[in-house]
């Protein structure tokens, strides 16, 4: 089976003039390598020859993907609360007037919001339209963009806490 010729050049126009931005193109060709290796179970020399591309290329895609996976694995979007806590309870501790309350104006939010951010109380029980009703529970974790911004309102940088 012939699929015409192939194309030697290691980065496409679209890549040299934007190198900071990614190309829509690679980004096809990068999943296409994943699927013709991981998923079909191609060597990697007859998946360059099927996307008509050189084997070092098809390579260095397979190696985006492998990164890619590994910067999604430490991509966090919620954090333990628990850290959070800990410190808010030490330093309300040492300075009685921090309180929720002043977290809270701090951070633009009410009270009660900022006590179940840190799990000291449990949400309100909901009521679905069908009437099914899920009982209050206790947050153990609260989004990364939340927790940097209670930190920051008690006093601390994002990164002096733990899993921030």
């Amino acid at each position: 089976m012939a699929f015409g010729p192939v194309h030697t050049e290691a980065f496409c126009e679209w890549c040299v003039e934007h190198p900071s931005q990614p190309c829509p193109a690679c980004n096809a060709r990068r999943r296409r390598a994943v699927r013709l290796v991981e998923g079909n179970g191609l060597p990697i020399d007859e998946a360059a020859r099927q996307m008509r591309l050189p084997v070092p290329r098809v390579e260095r895609l397979l190696e985006e993907e492998t990164d890619r996976r590994t910067l999604a694995e430490l991509r966090h979007t919620h954090v333990d609360n628990a850290p959070l806590r800990a410190k808010f309870l030490a330093r309300r501790h040492h300075d009685p007037s921090l309180t929720v309350a002043e977290i809270a104006r701090r951070t633009g939010t009410s009270a009660i919001q900022v006590e179940r951010w840190l799990g000291l109380t449990p949400t309100a029980a909901k009521t679905n339209a069908r009437g099914h009703t899920y009982p209050a529970r206790t947050l153990t974790t609260i989004s990364v963009e939340n927790a940097g911004r209670l930190a920051r309102a008690m006093g601390y940088a994002p990164c002096e806490i733990d899993g921030c």
